[in-house]
């Protein structure tokens, strides 16, 4: 038996050294077919070609010979990026900015759980972005600015303990910023700005120890702005949020009770008149309410009220045995 599996072994390793390249050549052209339609800027990927021999314009292979790198920023694609990158298992950067790109960015990316540079920025990619990127734990550098991304920022980000960058401006980005950002120690650069964010800033991203730049300006943001981001000095971009307040910060009004979240003044991912369950709330903002300044203080009339109304209940009762 063993002696049988010591003649087989060079044939398995060689069959999978084989297969390999079969299915990542096979991811590649796919990938052409949808990036350049028009087949006007990658006719190099050939199916008779070998990626990683030299000839794949943009395409890098590692000592496995596996394909790693792609780069392809600035070649005039016009067309959409495809779920077959999630067969390029062993890609640790992706660049694929300054084109012409549309469409989704596709939900098989996650499966690059090597990958650590992701350059998907200054092209026309829209919908949302997918949580799944959560799960590619290498990722280093996020750069997805200036496309046409919708939706929410996923909390999922905040697992990424590798990040130093993300880069999200210019979008059409909604919702609030997730407090789970705060978890990424070493975090270098967060970049939001000209969004549609609303919400707090989260007072757990103010306390990432390596932050360096925090722009969230001409958003919708609200309330208090933490304290400890006054380290970042010139760092700190918040332009154009009228509703942030704060401390300490030369260009920011000082805040007042009104500021703070409370009954008459609802915020606006709260549940209640907007329809939407409580569960829904994003994970950013803090909404401990204040009840020392006032606006609470309406609630201490309901026992007088009750009172009152007990007495007059009593008044029609004794009233009505007079009469009978």
């Amino acid at each position: 038996m063993g002696f049988s599996l010591f003649v087989f072994l060079p044939f398995l390793l060689l069959t999978y050294s084989v297969a390999d390249p079969i299915s990542e050549l096979r991811s590649l052209l796919d990938l052409k077919a949808s990036l350049d339609p028009e087949n006007l800027h990658l006719g190099s990927w050939v199916a008779s070609g070998d990626p990683c021999g030299g000839t794949f314009e943009g395409v890098a292979c590692n000592e496995n010979g596996q394909v790693a790198n792609i780069s392809l920023q600035g070649k005039g694609l016009a067309g959409r990026l495809s779920p077959a990158i999630g067969g390029l298992k062993h890609l640790t950067g992706l660049y694929l900015h300054y084109n012409s790109l549309y469409g989704e960015i596709p939900l098989e990316i996650a499966n690059l759980t090597e990958l650590s540079d992701l350059y998907l920025n200054v092209n026309n990619l829209s919908a949302e972005i997918p949580p799944g990127l959560g799960d590619m734990q290498n990722l280093q550098v996020v750069q997805l600015c200036y496309n046409q991304l919708t939706g929410s920022i996923p909390t999922q980000l905040g697992s990424l303990k590798k990040l130093n960058v993300i880069a999200l401006q210019s979008n059409l980005l909604t919702g609030a910023i997730p407090a789970s950002l705060g978890k990424l120690e070493v975090l270098m650069r967060l970049d939001l700005s000209f969004n549609r964010l609303f919400g707090s800033i989260p007072t757990k991203l103010a306390d990432v120890p390596m932050l360096e730049v925090l722009d969230v300006r001409n958003n919708t943001l609200s309330g208090n702005v933490p304290l400890a981001l006054k380290r970042l000095v010139d760092g700190f971009r918040y332009a154009n949020n009228p509703g942030l307040c704060g401390d300490g910060f030369s260009s920011l009004r000082s805040c007042t009770v009104s500021d703070s979240p409370n009954s008459e003044r609802p915020e606006p991912y709260t549940g209640g008149e907007t329809g939407l369950p409580t569960k829904n709330i994003p994970e950013t903002a803090d909404l401990n309410l204040n009840c020392s300044g006032g606006p609470c203080s309406k609630t201490s009339k309901t026992p007088q009220a009750s009172v009152a109304i007990g007495v007059i209940v009593v008044i029609v009762i004794v009233s009505s045995v007079g009469i009978l």
